[in-house]
């Protein structure tokens, strides 16, 4: 896969939609600080908990007003068409993405698979772009087993930050990407 050096995956564990969004809103008031471009494939709708949450925050009114522009909705299809009209529309005039996906653990590995699809199919239009995935894992929903998660990714997210998975796991060892 050529598109290795743009992307960058990301994972993190919720047990619920509040706890998803307390993890997340750090993070992502420091991403919308530096420009970067924030967007959602989610199965679930989080509107109302990042309302609730972001009204909490010392935050000045600019970011909250970028933080409740993102779609925080539910994405009502994952198919390849969706993530191909969906990649066209987010790389527009961004250099740094992010983009946030929760569901089930089928459905994340299948929004991954379209969006490496579609990336080795356009190369050319991602050259100088960093893309970011961070797949949002309910603890109830996956039975798989944690390792195999983690060596999907480079790095893990929780409520104190981004870390590099072999930092919070210290005796794991990633398999190749």
């Amino acid at each position: 896969m050529i598109f290795r050096n743009c992307i960058r995956k990301t994972c993190g564990f919720y047990v619920s939609e509040y706890h998803m969004v307390t993890m997340l809103l750090p993070h992502i008031v420091t991403k919308i600080e530096k420009g970067v471009k924030i967007d959602t494939i989610l199965n679930k709708n989080l509107k109302n908990e990042i309302k609730q949450l972001i009204s909490k925050l010392n935050i000045n009114d600019i970011t909250k007003a970028k933080i409740l522009n993102i779609n925080w909705e539910n994405a009502q299809e994952n198919d390849f068409n969706f993530i191909k009209n969906y990649m066209e529309n987010i790389i527009k005039n961004n250099n740094d993405i992010e983009i946030i996906v929760n569901g089930t653990k089928e459905e994340i590995d299948n929004i991954n698979r379209n969006i490496e699809y579609w990336l080795d199919m356009n190369i050319r239009k991602i050259e100088g772009i960093h893309i970011n995935i961070i797949n949002c894992y309910e603890i109830s929903e996956f039975n798989s087993n944690i390792n195999m998660i983690l060596d999907q990714h480079n790095y893990i997210i929780n409520t104190s930050g981004e870390y590099p998975v072999e930092e919070m796991f210290k005796g794991h060892r990633k398999e190749a990407i």
